[in-house]
């Protein structure tokens, strides 16, 4: 699932497309007729599918965040707060969340639709809830950048337990669709995104970064002596070289960056911001890994390799994603043709 896909579903904007017939179900909350008993009784028989996912509740206010904290864990949900904005961006960074509570009136620098703006960025599939009323003017500011739906202050417990339970559900679906669209997107071999993936996420991940005046770099990475080992061991050696390449490279990168198999034994790695600078720090690290790996082609032997990276960063290097991997296929080609085992950087005109 690309960016438009999932914004539009968020704010309620038609988009060509659904998934098993359910594109209405995902472009608005969900409609249930229920009396208030009905969602007591619910308290007794949960389902552990909605009432185990976590949940992050944003309020500068404590006592007003404590509440919703209660309220949460006393229906089975797994709730985490945070004081500030900034505070619920980096929880969001590290970890995965069903549903965000956000309380509209924020100080700190952040509007709420910058904050909107940013959670979706970091993760399409949350649904996000505002606390305040379904007509003010946040709730509709909100709604409008993609939050998903309001509750009304002050809280009223079944009220509250109905929208997180709905928003959860549609947090589930939006995960199912995400998941189909991308085995379109992966690698069969390695498990990781392939060209048509990369091509989608790097057109995204610039257009964030034009956005918001954020750098964002790319390394393009060459096995050096692959082929070698194809012929000692052969074909499917190699095959198992590359899922372990993967791996190893894997363990070093951030949480932000993402891997991607250009083709062959050709990679590219995504750092959003990252400058020129640290790119390079990156790349040595990740050639380093590879260096210093000891591989198992066959049961029984072990092979060394090395890489040749090259860096490309944007605005700098290239305004969008062709760009980019031209400038970092060609500064990966000036080390590929002469030391090997070294990281590249294109002299820029």
């Amino acid at each position: 699932m690309n960016f438009r896909e999932i914004r539009e579903s968020h704010s309620g904007i038609p988009y060509n497309g659904s998934f098993c017939g359910l594109g209405n179900l995902l472009r608005k909350p969900l409609n249930f007729i229920i009396v208030l008993a009905s969602a007591e009784r619910r308290n007794q028989v949960r389902d552990p599918g909605v009432a185990g996912e976590k949940i992050l509740v944003m309020d500068m206010e404590q006592p007003a965040r404590r509440e919703l904290l209660e309220l949460l864990e006393q229906r089975g949900f797994h709730p985490t707060e945070a004081s500030t904005g900034k505070e619920a961006l980096r929880r969001l960074q590290e970890g995965d969340y069903a549903v965000v509570l956000v309380n509209p009136n924020m100080q700190g620098g952040l509007t709420v639709e910058e904050m909107v703006d940013q959670m979706i960025q970091l993760k399409p599939e949350q649904s996000i809830i505002v606390t305040a009323s379904p007509g003010s003017d946040e709730a509709t500011a909100a709604m409008g950048r993609g939050a998903y739906s309001a509750v009304r202050k002050p809280i009223q417990p079944a009220e509250l337990e109905i929208a997180v339970r709905n928003a959860v559900e549609r947090y589930h679906l939006l995960q199912a669709n995400a998941r189909l669209h991308e085995e379109n997107l992966q690698d069969d071999l390695t498990g990781v995104l392939n060209r048509r993936g990369m091509d989608q996420y790097l057109e995204e991940e610039i257009e964030r970064s034009r956005r918001y005046k954020h750098p964002f770099s790319v390394l393009f990475f060459d096995l050096d002596q692959l082929k070698a080992v194809n012929d000692q061991y052969g074909h499917l050696s190699g095959s198992r070289v590359l899922i372990e390449v993967v791996g190893v490279i894997r363990i070093k990168l951030r949480r932000i960056d993402k891997i991607f198999r250009f083709g062959g034994d050709e990679f590219t790695v995504t750092l959003p911001e990252t400058d020129q600078k640290g790119a390079v720090g990156t790349g040595h690290r990740l050639r380093e890994a590879i260096r210093s790996h000891r591989f198992r082609p066959v049961e029984g032997a072990e092979a060394s390799l090395t890489a040749s990276f090259g860096v490309a960063t944007y605005p700098e290097d290239g305004t969008n994603g062709e760009a980019l991997l031209r400038h970092a296929d060609e500064a990966m080609y000036l080390i590929k043709t002469g030391t090997r085992d070294g990281v590249g950087v294109k002299e820029r005109p």
